[in-house]
Formats: C-alpha cells, sequence, structure tokens
C-alpha cells in the first residue's frame, strides 16, 4: 500500500496532469476562480499564465497584488503593478467583457494612473466599474476625458472620487503623446450608454463635458453624490439621447433642469422635495418619487400634475392623513387631474390616522388608469391579527365607475375593516377589472430596479374573514380574486 501511495506520489510530482486538460476546460475553471487566487496559481500550470489571457472577467483589487499590504490609500507602486497587470496578462489579447477595479489611489498618482488608464483602453472592455477611494469624499480627481480614452466601454460604474471636466494642458500633451498615432485624440465616447456615477463630488461643468461628449449615452444614475445646488441634465437646443434618469440621495441639489428630449423614465429620491424642471421632457412616461420627510399625495396631485400631464406610469412613496391632503388640495383649487396616466403605484407607509377610503378621490383623478398597486406597510402589524382604525371620512365614498381600471395588486394587506372597505369600493366600481392580487406580505418598489420585501402571513381566522367578505363582491363578471397567504 505504502509503495502504491509513493509510486503515486512520484508520477503526480513529475506530470503535469493540468496542462493536459483541453482549453475549453481550463478557461471555463479559472474563469470561475478569483482573479488574485488565479494570478497566485499560475505557476500549477505551463499553459496557466497564457490561458488566463482569454478569461472575460477580471474582478481585482490594489489588496491582490500587493502582499502583506493593509487597506489604505496606495502610492504609485500600486498603480504602477496595476498597469503592468493589464499588459502583462491581456495586452493583444481577446476582448475582456468586464473589469472591476478597486483602489485606494493617493491623489499624486497622476502619470501612473494615466498609463493605467492607457492600458485599459487597450483592452476593448465593454463593463468597467472603477472605485478610486477609500474615502468619501475623496479627493483624487478624475478628468471626464478619461472615459474617451476607453472608447470600447458601453457601461460604466465610477466610484469615490472627483469628476472635473478636463486635464490640465500637461495632462493633455502626455496624453496626446501616449496616444499618438493610435486614435484621433478625440475626446468623445460613441459607445458608453450607461453610466452610474457613485459617491462622487460632481465639480462645476462635469456633468455637462460627459453628456456633450458621451454621444449615445441612454441611462444615468446618480447616487450620494455631491453636487452644485442646480443640477443641469442637459441644455438648451441639446441632442441628448438619455432615455432614462436616476438621482438618489444627493447632497446639495436644491433643483434639476432637464433638456432632455428623448426621456422616458425618471426617479428621484432624497430626504426632500426639490424642484424639477420638466418642460424640456416631453416624452417623459414614467415617474418614481421618494421622500422621506414629506407625504406627497398634496404636491403629486397638485402641482405634479400640471407639469407632467402626459405621464403614463407613476410610482411614489406616501404616508400620513390622506384625507387632509385632499382637503388641503381642495382648498387650493382641487385635485388635479392626470389625463393619461396607465399606470399608479403607492407605496403607503400606514399611520394611525391612516385611511385608505380617503384614497378614492385620487383615484377618481385618473379616468384612463389600467392597473392600480397599492404596497401597504404598516410597522404596528402583530402576527396577523386584524386592527381597525377610525374612519377619517364621514361616510363612504359616493358612486364612481373606473371604466378601464382591469389589474388590481395589494400588498402587505393586513385584514382591517378600512381595508375590506377600501377593496369592496374597488370591486364594486370598476367594471372591467380582470384580476385582483392580496397579498398579506409587504412589497414595494426601493428604486433602480431594487424592491423590498417583507414575508408576513394571516392567521387561518383572518384569512377566512377576508374571502368571506370579498369573494363574489365583484361587478366585473370576468374579475378574478387571487389570495396569498404566505406562510411563514
Amino acid at each position: 500500500m505504502s509503495r502504491m501511495t509513493n509510486s503515486l506520489y512520484s508520477v503526480a510530482h513529475n506530470e503535469d496532469f493540468i496542462s493536459e486538460l483541453p482549453d475549453d476546460i481550463l478557461a471555463s475553471i479559472l474563469s470561475r476562480t478569483p482573479t488574485y487566487i488565479a494570478i497566485r496559481t499560475s505557476i500549477l500550470s505551463k499553459r496557466w499564465k497564457n490561458l488566463y489571457k482569454y478569461v472575460s472577467n477580471v474582478t481585482l483589487s490594489c489588496e491582490d497584488l500587493l502582499r502583506g499590504t493593509h487597506h489604505g490609500p496606495h502610492s504609485q507602486t500600486a498603480v504602477y503593478k496595476l498597469q503592468r497587470y493589464f499588459d502583462n496578462f491581456h495586452y493583444g489579447s481577446s476582448r475582456i467583457r468586464f473589469v472591476s477595479l478597486r483602489c485606494c489611489i493617493k491623489k499624486p498618482c497622476g502619470h501612473q494612473f494615466e498609463q493605467l488608464i492607457y492600458s485599459l483602453g487597450n483592452l476593448g472592455i465593454e463593463e468597467l466599474h472603477l472605485w478610486l477611494s477609500c474615502n468619501v469624499p475623496s479627493d483624487f480627481a478624475f478628468s471626464c476625458e478619461y472615459i474617451s480614452q476607453i472608447p470600447s466601454v458601453t457601461f460604466l460604474v465610477l466610484g469615490s472620487c472627483l469628476l472635473v471636466a478636463g486635464f490640465s494642458e500637461k495632462i493633455s500633451a502626455r496624453l496626446d503623446r501616449m496616444l499618438e498615432g493610435v486614435s484621433n485624440g478625440s475626446v468623445s465616447n460613441r459607445k458608453l450608454q450607461t453610466l452610474e456615477l457613485r459617491g462622487v463630488t460632481l465639480l462645476p461643468g462635469s456633468l455637462e463635458f460627459v453628456l456633450s461628449t458621451c454621444l449615445r449615452l441612454r441611462s444615468l444614475y446618480i447616487g450620494k453624490c455631491e453636487t452644485p445646488s442646480k443640477l443641469c441634465i442637459g441644455w438648451a437646443d441639446t441632442d441628448l439621447q438619455l432615455k432614462s434618469l436616476v438621482v438618489e440621495y444627493c447632497r446639495g441639489v436644491e433643483e434639476i433642469e432637464i433638456y432632455a428630449a428623448n426621456l422616458q423614465t425618471l426617479e428621484f429620491q432624497g430626504n426632500k422635495m426639490v424642484y424639477i424642471r420638466f418642460d424640456q421632457a416631453p416624452m417623459l412616461q414614467s415617474l418614481y418619487l421618494s421622500i422621506e420627510s414629506e407625504n406627497m399625495m398634496a404636491h403629486v396631485f397638485g402641482r405634479l400634475a400640471k407639469d407632467v400631464s402626459s405621464l403614463k406610469s407613476l410610482t411614489f412613496d406616501c404616508k400620513g392623513d390622506f384625507y387632509q391632503e385632499s382637503q388641503r388640495l381642495m382648498r387650493m383649487g382641487g385635485i388635479e387631474k392626470f389625463s393619461k396616466l396607465r399606470r399608479l403605484e403607492l407605496n403607503v407607509n400606514c399611520m394611525p390616522k391612516t385611511d385608505l377610503l380617503a384614497l378614492t378621490p385620487f383615484l377618481q383623478s385618473c379616468p384612463l388608469l389600467q392597473e392600480f398597486h397599492l404596497n401597504v406597510y404598516d410597522p404596528t402589524y402583530d402576527h396577523g391579527e386584524a386592527k381597525e382604525i377610525e374612519p377619517a371620512m364621514d361616510k363612504l365614498p359616493h358612486r364612481y365607475y373606473h371604466l378601464n381600471l382591469k389589474k388590481v395588486d395589494i400588498c402587505g394587506f393586513d385584514g382591517t375593516e378600512n381595508e375590506i372597505e377600501f377593496l369592496l369600493y374597488i370591486l364594486k366600481s370598476a367594471v372591467i377589472l380582470e384580476q385582483m392580487l392580496i397579498s398579506s406580505s409587504a412589497k414595494s418598489y426601493r428604486g433602480y430596479g431594487r424592491w423590498w420585501e417583507l414575508k408576513r402571513s394571516w392567521s387561518e381566522e383572518t384569512f377566512e374573514v377576508i374571502q368571506s367578505r370579498l369573494q363574489d363582491e365583484a361587478v366585473s363578471s370576468i374579475a378574478q380574486l387571487i389570495f396569498e397567504n404566505n406562510v411563514i
């Protein structure tokens, strides 16, 4: 037994079994291996290093190349090693689809960083994530002109840096020499379609520079950034191709001015509402608003309905006393109509005076509404037991027929008398209703494709009450009621 073990060990010691594997299997192994591990294990095979050139996804940080280095700001050495890595392993190889690079770069790394950008620009990268500092806010300046030096990138995430409009004359001269014979030195990028700015300080003129040089930009995300008080998305007579704009929790912004004739989707989240100028965004069809400190009902069904009358889909967070909001609007001239709205989604944070029946006049101000989604979150919910509130309205809403409403989703339904009365109102007024989904779990949209969900369930008794009260109450003969009780 011992002799056999020694013999096998001897063969294994002298033979390179990895080299005998087909290229496609080795490449598949490498594609599933973290980049820093693959770098350190390249000695295991004679072909490993060369095959690594064909890996299409690279995720790397400075610490991966600097042994014994702790997380923190790095000097030119780290940037130099990153540049050498991309030159040695990938220069001249097949196209790399994705690169994610995290490096806490010190401010005086300008020349080495330019070389790194130049190396990245030779790789044919399609998606690039660059995180350039450990500190927020950061003092590392990233020029918008660097984007043009990576001409193949279509999706760019830029984080933790200062975004400046252009290079100094000295840097421009160096880059011109580096790019001589390679490109025409143009500062435009004709392939970038999605740009995400995360934790970035936008210096004056930087965003305008990006929008004027990234000619095919379709989607712009600005999250947790430091911005000028007036955020300008385009300018008069601009020809922006931008279709989606997301602004989340940015410091400093007080006004957003939009000049984007092709913009279709806008999302804004913040601690307070800011003034948004919509008149130069005639194609806007979808809007999401989430403001922490305000009940948005009066704002949405007041000023906003006048500013964006072409809206087809509207989602927003709201809370508080809807009856008082409706009365306030009545004193101001009435609830404005959304004459073209097809889809309405409300994320309701319930409070002691939240009366859902007080939502009915707002629904009636959307005459073409086809889909209504109500996501209810009650922080006082207690293990499936129904609670009662005193209605703010002294009588049920007057009879009104929703002639176009086909689909209704209610999430976070507790089974209170007020909630049941609200659903009975819809069932008896939606004359062509096709489906009503009633779910015990709370679920709501949180912006930029994110969803929040809280699994909850009804007690058996509550479930029976809900079913008995709502079944066979629909005025529509084709209405289907779906009860979704998520048993925990």
